[in-house]
């Protein structure tokens, strides 16, 4: 059963959530019919085939919704936390979720910023937020050669950029010492099409090995269906013979 409020998108078999969840909606065209595309906080992406327009609006205008209610009430004063202040006495703050489409809404969140060095520190749950925000848009702070933090600069992007660096360092570190003498089983070097991962109920995830991008949501209820919106296609069979 459909369900689209203020809360919660719930369109089975493709996607049931909370607004909280999602980042972006959009629409694109294939084979001359609409599909809706949505992009959760995590980097998963859920296309939604054969959907009436009305439906479509709805869901629009229901995320519209949710986006400006949590504008009304931004979390940090929710939680009774004072705006953070800058040298000068200007006032920053980040609201959760983010209200962004793409690259050009967080440019200004990865840029060094002098004037602002002595900027309050944010605490370790919103900078966790903002960094699992910033990796769902495939941001990758090596990769586009931005600085690194500046050992003595308190300024948002240094902030982020030490969190985001002190998080790839552990996640490296735990890896070391969990798999350095690790033995690599049989089934470990055999080739996988696809992981699958259960989820729910008849409801499984299934992620191509070689690029995490590609997520696809199977539902082996009635009607068995898949989030790619092609019939008895290639997910649904591994899942079945898995």
């Amino acid at each position: 059963m459909r369900k689209i409020n203020h809360k919660i998108l719930s369109i089975p078999p493709y996607v049931s959530t909370s607004w909280k969840n999602v980042n972006t909606l959009h629409v694109k065209g294939v084979e001359g019919r609409s599909v809706l595309v949505i992009m959760l906080h995590n980097g998963t992406i859920i296309d939604i085939p054969n959907l009436d327009p009305e439906l479509i609006q709805q869901v629009f205008a229901a995320h519209t919704n949710y986006i400006e209610q949590e504008a009304k009430e931004p979390e940090s004063v929710n939680k009774g936390e004072h705006p953070r202040r800058c040298e000068g006495g200007n006032v920053f703050s980040f609201g959760i979720p983010f209200q962004m489409g793409g690259m050009d809404h967080i440019s200004s969140l990865l840029q060094h910023n002098p004037e602002q060095s002595t900027a309050a520190q944010m605490s370790s749950e919103m900078l966790q937020k903002i960094t699992s925000v910033i990796k769902s848009l495939g941001v990758n702070l090596e990769q586009m050669n931005l600085p690194k933090a500046e050992p003595h600069c308190n300024c948002p992007y240094c902030q982020i950029a030490r969190a985001m660096q002190d998080e790839n360092e552990g996640m490296m570190g735990r890896c070391e010492e969990e798999g350095l003498e690790e033995e690599v089983s049989e089934e470990d070097l055999r080739f996988r099409d696809w992981d699958i991962r259960q989820e729910g109920d008849k409801l499984y995830i299934v992620t191509n090995p070689l690029d995490a991008k590609e997520v696809y949501q199977v539902f082996l209820g009635n009607p068995v269906g898949c989030t790619c919106g092609q019939k008895n296609c290639e997910h649904v069979r591994t899942v079945l013979n898995s």
